[in-house]
């Protein structure tokens, strides 16, 4: 039986991933839940690793435990995102440490509150995003950004200086209200 769903699913059987999704959906997530205390987290994790699970049908009909390597799929999922999580909150903590350091204010520090913070950095093309996050979080130099996201120097530089100014106008903005 279990060779035969492997089967279905590796070949992108439709029913096979609705029998696999009511058989393990729920275990999931309660999983997840317990792991990333977020309902919201949870629901997104249980979604990221069946979309993975369909992207990667194909690995699907050589696996001898489902379960087994769906619930892995699932601390790998968590993983990655606890690791974002980090990487956000450290590119965060490491812009308001720059705006109070550098002269390039975006915002006095005790005026912006880290959702305000947060919810700027969301604005910002994912890109952007990723750079500023290797800066701050991962200490990398322009040119190891460049070589991180295989890009050019000057295209990591870019993307920096064009996601300061916008922050700051966002910011600047927001702290005028």
């Amino acid at each position: 039986m279990a060779a035969t769903l492997n089967k279905s699913l590796a070949a992108g059987d439709p029913a096979a991933f609705a029998v696999l999704y009511d058989r393990l959906a729920g275990r999931l997530f309660t999983t997840a839940l317990i792991m990333t205390n977020s309902t919201a987290d949870a629901e997104d994790i249980v979604h990221d690793v069946f979309v993975e699970l369909a992207r990667h049908r194909t690995r699907l009909a050589a696996v001898a435990d489902l379960d087994a390597y769906v619930f892995t799929m699932l601390r790998h999922a968590v993983s990655r995102r606890r690791r974002r999580a980090a990487i956000a909150r450290g590119a965060m903590i490491a812009i308001r440490q720059q705006r109070e350091c550098d002269g390039h204010s975006i915002a006095p520090p005790a005026t912006m509150p880290d959702d305000q913070l947060q919810a700027a950095m969301a604005t910002l093309p994912d890109a952007q995003r990723e750079v500023m996050a290797l800066k701050f979080q991962g200490g990398l130099t322009f040119a190891e950004i460049a070589a991180a996201m295989g890009t050019s120097l000057n295209t990591a530089a870019s993307r920096y200086r064009y996601a300061i100014d916008k922050l700051r106008t966002l910011l600047n903005t927001e702290e005028a209200s």
